[in-house]
């Protein structure tokens, strides 16, 4: 007597695989590799995923446009850009695509007023590392309107009296860093003015 195994094909359940996804630490790793695994596992991560990115590489205009034909856009919810990595001001209105992104890292890029402008449009950031920026007074006042920051690095910007003052009105702010940025007596007063902080 001959005994057939019938073959089957296992399929986890769409909570399975993101259980699985989510116990991995490293979006890179999820982008490159579990979005292969199948169509499936390719929509629970495109669906349910929240990736945490951080770009090293200096970014080309190659580059952003294949980053914004990305279908994972929607799916980053923190990144970090390591130093001088970005040539321009106008590199930065990529990332406003990012219609997902709580927490931005931009240290050392040289935005400027111009790239704190558009960073300052993103309504949904909570968490905000611009320090060493060149933003000076006006990119304080734009950092300023973003009423859902509650954690701010703005340090090494230049900023000085009028910028503190403008800060100084986020009454959001539970974090902030401020060094660096010739506010002297006068801007520490109005920073001390913020009793919320931590």
């Amino acid at each position: 007597m001959e005994v057939k195994l019938a073959e089957e094909n296992v399929i986890f359940s769409d909570d399975v695989c993101f259980e699985i996804i989510s116990m991995i630490d490293d979006s890179w790793f999820i982008l490159n590799n579990c979005c292969l695994i199948s169509k499936q596992w390719f929509n629970v991560i495109k669906e349910r995923s929240k990736l945490v990115i951080q770009f090293n590489e200096q970014f080309t205009e190659n580059r952003i446009e294949l980053l914004m034909k990305s279908q994972f856009m929607n799916s980053i919810v923190n990144v970090k850009f390591s130093y001088m990595l970005l040539n321009s001001p106008d590199q930065v209105k990529f990332i406003t695509e990012m219609k997902q992104l709580t927490s931005l890292s931009i240290a050392g890029n040289q935005i400027g007023v111009e790239g704190a402008k558009f960073i300052s449009e993103m309504k949904q950031l909570t968490s905000l590392d611009i320090h060493d920026n060149g933003i000076g007074v006006e990119g304080a006042k734009y950092i300023s309107e973003m009423k859902q920051l509650t954690s701010l690095n703005i340090a090494d910007n230049q900023i000085h009296v009028e910028g503190a003052k403008f800060i100084s009105e986020m009454k959001q702010l539970t974090s902030l860093n401020i060094y660096y940025n010739g506010i002297g007596v006068e801007g520490s007063k109005y920073i001390s003015e913020m009793k919320q902080l931590a």
